[in-house]
């Protein structure tokens, strides 16, 4: 997503292969055997970037620790890392995939993570979600907060995120606080990827819409249909990420520490790049939307 004045400062343009598709909840191998059949077709240096969805292999609705516990991962060496490693040395692409990570400390919540792995099948982040959807609580604790990897370009300056992480914390804070965005912002992100299980209908925490920004909604919402896209799931991302691509004054010194050797005029002109890769489908009762 970019400003209409940002410059195009990618000498490549970023090729990216979103894997979307309807999981099946605890049937982990069959979700890898769908996942491969689904990325088979990719050819070497066709793509910069593949990105799955959240909990990718295992599907989502885990309602308890006990539940969920045959699924947890260990980051380099569960289903997700030896699926995804083997894909990213295979096409010499980067690989994102969300997985339940386990705890090494007996007797702990996990966590709901993503992992970035090179095109020689590294690690090169792995990311524990921030703000936790009501779901996650059941069994996963809070991650230490958003952060970022610096990779090559196109990719360049890389935020991940998870799902509800676009999300007021806890639907609580202000609307305008735009915690992730602004993080992106700050920190003078290139490309920001959301790795989702993002419910349908959208999640009620727009302001509520009233004169003509009620009539608008409206007119947004009667474009929905279920054989195509969600217009009104991507425009609640578009006004969530409204820092990067309608950027306001800064306040004096928020870039100081972290663009020390940046000029501020190019970290507020320069383009964004965000992936989304949301699952589909039905599971357990929850509908997720489709994209």
């Amino acid at each position: 997503m970019a400003s209409s004045s940002a410059p195009t400062y990618r000498e490549h343009p970023l090729r990216v292969a979103c894997v979307q598709y309807d999981p099946k909840l605890r049937d982990v191998q069959g979700n890898l055997n769908k996942a491969s059949e689904m990325t088979d077709p990719l050819k070497p240096g066709q793509v910069d970037l593949v990105v799955f969805p959240e909990m990718a292999f295992t599907g989502y609705m885990f309602t308890s620790p006990e539940s969920i516990e045959p699924f947890l991962e260990e980051p380099r060496i569960g289903p997700t890392a030896l699926f995804c490693r083997s894909l990213a040395k295979r096409i010499g692409a980067y690989v994102i995939a969300g997985y339940p990570e386990r705890s090494s400390v007996p007797g702990t919540n996990g966590w709901n993570s993503a992992t970035v792995f090179s095109p020689s099948g590294d690690i090169v982040h792995n990311y524990r979600k921030s703000f936790l959807f009501d779901t996650d609580k059941f069994w996963a604790q809070e991650g230490d907060g958003f952060s970022f990897v610096d990779l090559p370009q196109p990719i360049g300056r890389l935020c991940l995120a998870i799902c509800m992480d676009i999300n007021p914390k806890d639907f609580l804070s202000p609307w305008d606080a735009y915690e992730l965005s602004r993080y992106a912002q700050k920190h003078s992100v290139d490309t920001l990827v959301l790795t989702a299980n993002w419910l349908d209908p959208p999640a009620p925490t727009d302001p509520p819409p009233t004169g003509s920004e009620l009539e608008d909604k409206e007119e947004e919402d009667e474009k929905d249909s279920p054989d195509g896209p969600s217009f009104s799931t991507l425009n609640y991302w578009a006004h969530r990420l409204m820092p990067l691509h309608d950027p306001p004054p800064p306040p004096p010194g928020i870039f100081l520490e972290e663009t020390s050797e940046r000029d501020e005029r190019e970290v507020l002109q320069k383009e964004v790049v965000f992936v989304c890769c949301n699952r589909v489908g039905l599971e357990e009762g929850t509908t997720f939307v489709d994209l």
